[in-house]
């Protein structure tokens, strides 16, 4: 330890750990060792990168440095680590300001592993040797034949054409470029499309040289382990062996404006609307203490139900829903006040409403009341630290960390410590803190811009006809032997791309033995209770927390009330009732309850039967659980559904919510699609969350005059689906006795009985493209096999997934990402995400069986795969969704000796038994059917024969 200064240590009760904090005497490293119970251990290390132009620079970095290293020269280590490593997350991820190289592992061995091959990915990189990587990762000409076109290719060059083609992504960049137009937060860290190609290697590497010194780095490491032996090994084998790099990478202060900018850009849409914004830049030195009342400011502003600013805008009819955003991890926070659905002609009206509204405010009050709700809320969530398998608990503390250590030396904590605060803001509300915070800061505010997005038919096809022309223009000032040198490189990248790593290169990568590998899944708590209903009940500790949830069967619900019934749910607490306004109603749920909230979810048993339940689920402090019961039910049995002009604001809201969200969730809405013509439970998924669901919505909002009574008669009915003879409860946390106590009553109030008429399901294969204006693709298959699912279709998955799909889809086709899911109920089914590709996508899809057929495994090579599936399958859940999880294997009807057998399979699992797989997917491709979501003139050019052609 006497190669680092500690420069500071304290336990931080909000998250039950130490934090010290040191600095690496020879590079000046910054080092926090997270010390707690947690065997879910995190390590990550970071790097202050503000980029410098728009060509995506970061971005490409990030994904490069984990493509070969010193010590471990394969290819892609990160792919080989998530074949065969028990990692429960393994990542990396670009910010405006930063790049973050995170994993975790509950296996100690396999933590080491993969911290040592992260760190030599980022200080030791490939990159220097092989330029393929930077082409492949991030851009490069692709010429095959002299009389071919010249395109441009390349992982994150396609990935970046995929989110510029939400306009909602296109906005936040417009906006930070116009409120930054000075510091690197103008910059697109993420790289525009269009600059992507001006990058060159050399400017690649020299800022991989710069930037990712020891000096400029930020390393984490979290939970149950040896911190001292994690330092001494880090210096040892890393940190001695460096310099300290005299380099300044401190972000600037943007000068704020004199007065505000407008600004005016387009978008590519058949009939969209235009999108308005109201933003504003607050300074860098804002305290924890300010940031949090400023983000309640918002909440009660703007983004809670019932909120008087969102309120205003809809009421005024300038746009159709409001979306409100408060990044703070930046050096300048940014508020960022989005109108969906609106007039380009409203944007000074919108200016004006906002301001005077605001204004009224701060001149009245702010209702003291609705600002504690949301300040009550916060505290519980703060309280319960949520964290998901997407987002480990060690990982969000390094985030939080980061977001005030990157920007200040001296405080690497500060917004990990927050509940004390939230009494001081209760105080607070009494001396017009709020007020004197709204006014400063948004009124008196002149660092604004005003940002309209405007729609344009087509507009994709000029920037891609722009590209094009760029191209074919290049190409024309090349000579012959040039050209004839380019179609060397394109070849010789592709060379690089399918030669297969050495045995002896692949053998320097860290590994672990079937001995390291817990035989058992785990175990989670679930007993059942019976009584007049069931209740399954889980005894976890939940800090003094009660999970609530009600289940209500409707399994035989015909499909014109699942629709309907999925409505329902999303109205519910967004109309007022018979005692409360939606405001009133939702200030309530914030002031005594952590969560409320009504879905409608759809499993397949263990016996492919489909069930449907319409949940009711909520979080309440123990002491005020009956609080929980009297909200419920004035929600179920006093909403007040005759508000037609309340129910078509909502719908407005939801429409534009799912049509915007395509462009993100693309690969699963194709999949979803695809598999849903012939799978009832994927039918159902459509319905609720995927382009059924979309054109529900659309057909609700453009005939609501004509449809309104039959709805609002449905909607009054709905509750009489609440019955005995269909009721189950689940309960999580210490409470029991007065949860059953309040359960009982509730029963009581229930119908006898619910009826309701089964739908029929006809399946049908057929393939369907969807035009959109994205720049890229989703292209999803899915058909079905007869033989019953096992162990070792687990085992096959990951190879597919990390080999075969990543080699052709990604390494050589470009996109983003593939994925394969081969699921218990016999259904296999493929997905591209963000793909230039649609025909040689699907080819790939078509050549699996030849592939697996061919498979040539030792069993080193059987075994990381194993490895890897096994560690797909260990997620570290919270303890609310450990008995989550175990409540829907109940539903499900999964047993623990079911996914014992399960894991005995994958580990017992032999070539042979994988290969004879081969039949279950030449039946599952033939027939299956195929969705593709996305560019016009792709799928113009498209060879496959669509049964159904349509937009978006």
């Amino acid at each position: 330890m006497n190669n680092y200064t500690k420069i500071s240590e304290k336990y931080i009760e909000e998250i039950d750990a130490k934090f010290t904090t040191y600095m690496h005497n020879k590079t000046k490293a910054r080092v926090a060792t997270i010390e707690c119970d947690d065997d879910n251990k995190v390590f990550s290390i970071a790097f202050r990168t503000p980029p410098i132009d728009n060509t995506g620079l970061t971005h490409i970095l990030e994904h490069s440095v984990l493509c070969g290293s010193k010590k471990y020269p394969i290819k892609d280590p990160f792919v080989e680590l998530l074949k065969s490593s028990l990692n429960t997350f393994l990542n990396a991820m670009t910010y405006a300001d930063k790049t973050v190289y995170p994993v975790a592992s509950k296996n100690l061995k396999d933590f080491k592993n993969l911290m040592d091959v992260y760190l030599d990915a980022v200080f030791h990189p490939n990159i220097y040797n092989h330029k393929e990587i930077f082409e492949q990762e991030g851009w490069h000409y692709h010429l095959e034949n002299i009389d071919d076109e010249i395109t441009y290719n390349g992982v994150v060059y396609n990935e970046m054409k995929g989110a510029f083609s939400d306009p909602e992504e296109t906005l936040a960049r417009i906006i930070k470029k116009t409120l930054f137009p000075d510091t690197a937060y103008g910059y697109e860290s993420g790289g525009e499309p269009k600059h992507i190609p001006d990058l060159t290697y050399e400017s690649f590497l020299n800022f991989h040289s710069k930037y990712y010194s020891a000096t400029n780095s930020y390393i984490y490491i979290y939970g149950d382990c040896d911190m001292e032996e994690r330092l001494e090994y880090l210096d040892k084998e890393y940190l001695s062996k460096m310099d300290y790099v005299e380099f300044d990478t401190s972000l600037k202060e943007q000068l704020p404006f004199k007065l505000p900018k407008y600004k005016t850009d387009y978008y590519s849409s058949d009939d969209g609307k235009t999108f308005l914004s109201y933003n504003l830049a607050l300074p860098h030195n804002l305290d924890t203490k300010q940031l949090i009342a400023f983000d309640i400011l918002i909440s009660n502003l703007f983004t809670v139900t019932g909120a008087q600013i969102k309120e205003a805008i809809i009421k005024s009819g300038i746009g159709d829903d409001v979306d409100v955003t408060f990044d703070t991890e930046m050096y300048q926070p940014i508020l960022g006040i989005v109108v969906m659905g609106a007039k380009e002609s409203d944007e000074e009206r919108l200016i004006e409403l906002i301001d005077d509204e605001i204004s009224k405010i701060i001149k009245k009050g702010f209702d003291k009341n609705g600002i504690l709700s949301i300040i009550n809320h916060e505290e519980f969530i703060a309280r319960e630290k949520p964290f998901s398998p997407r987002a480990p608990k060690g990982l969000m503390i390094e985030l939080d960390s980061l977001a005030s250590w990157l920007y200040d030396d001296n405080n690497s904590y500060g917004k990990l410590e927050t509940i004390k605060y939230y009494k001081e803001l209760k105080e607070d509300l009494n001396n017009n803190y709020f007020e004197k915070l709204a006014q400063k800061y948004i009124i008196s505010n002149k660092h604004k811009c005003y940002v309209k997005l405007n729609p344009i038919k087509d507009y994709d096809l000029k920037e891609k006809e722009e590209v094009s022309k760029k191209l074919s223009n290049y190409k024309k000032k090349l000579t012959d032997d040039e050209l004839n040198n380019l179609i060397l490189e394109t070849k010789n990248l592709s060379i690089y791309q399918s030669t297969d790593d050495s045995k002896e290169d692949l053998a320097k990568l860290p590994k672990l033995t079937i001995d390291d590998i817990d035989k058992l899944p785990e175990k989670y708590e679930l007993e059942v209770i019976e009584d007049k209903y069931k209740i399954l009940y889980s005894d976890y500790h939940t800090n003094d927390i009660s999970y609530i949830k009600y289940y209500f069967d409707l399994s035989n619900i015909n499909v014109n009330d699942y629709n309907y019934l999925n409505l329902y749910t999303s109205l519910l607490l967004k109309l007022n009732t018979t005692k409360h306004t939606y405001y009133e109603l939702n200030e309530m749920v914030r002031n005594n309850l952590g969560t409320l909230s009504f879905g409608l979810v759809n499993y397949k048993d263990s016996n492919n039967n489909v069930c449907i339940k319409l949940n009711m689920s909520g979080s309440v402090l123990d002491e005020k659980m009956n609080c929980f019961y009297d909200l419920l039910n004035e929600v179920i049995y006093n909403t007040n559904f005759d508000d037609k002009n309340r129910i078509y604001e909502v719908i407005s809201e939801l429409r534009s919510n799912i049509e915007n969200a395509v462009s993100g969730r693309g690969s699963i809405i194709a999949l979803t699609r695809a598999q849903s013509t012939y799978d009832y439970q994927a039918y159902l998924s459509d319905l609720s969350g995927g382009i059924g669901y979309i054109d529900f919505i659309r057909y609700v909002y453009d005939n609501f005059d004509k449809i309104k009574d039959e709805l609002i008669n449905k909607m009054k009915n709905y509750h009489k689906l609440f019955a005995k003879n269909n009721f189950m409860a689940g309960y999580t946390g210490k409470a029991l006795n007065d949860f059953k106590k309040y359960t009982n009553t509730f029963y009581c109030g229930l119908y006898s009985i619910s009826e309701y008429e089964k739908m029929e399901f006809v399946p049908k294969y057929q393939n369907e493209a969807i035009s959109t204006p994205f720049n890229v693709n989703f292209v999803a298959r899915s058909g079905k096999f007869s033989d019953k699912y096992n162990g070792y279709f687990g085992v096959l998955q990951t190879l597919l997934s990390m080999d075969y799909l990543w080699d052709r889809i990604r390494v050589h086709g470009g996109a983003y990402g593939a994925s394969i899911r081969i699921s218990p109920d016999s259904n296999i089914a493929y997905a591209s995400y963000r793909d230039p590709n649609i025909d040689s996508t699907n080819l790939a899809y078509d050549n699996i069986v030849e592939f697996i057929e061919g498979l040539e495994l030792n069993d080193d090579d059987l075994l990381k795969y194993k490895i890897g599936t096994i560690g797909n399958n260990q997620v570290v859940l919270h303890n609310k969704d450990k008995a989550e999880f175990a409540r829907t294997m109940y539903i499900k009807n999964i047993t623990y000796e079911d996914r014992k057998k399960l894991r005995e399979e994958m580990l017992n699992a032999s070539v042979d038994d994988v290969k004879k797989l081969s039949c279950c997917f030449k039946e599952a491709l033939n027939p299956s059917s195929i969705c593709v979501i996305g560019a016009k003139d792709k799928l113009k050019d498209s060879k496959i024969d669509y049964d159904v052609k349509r937009n978006l």
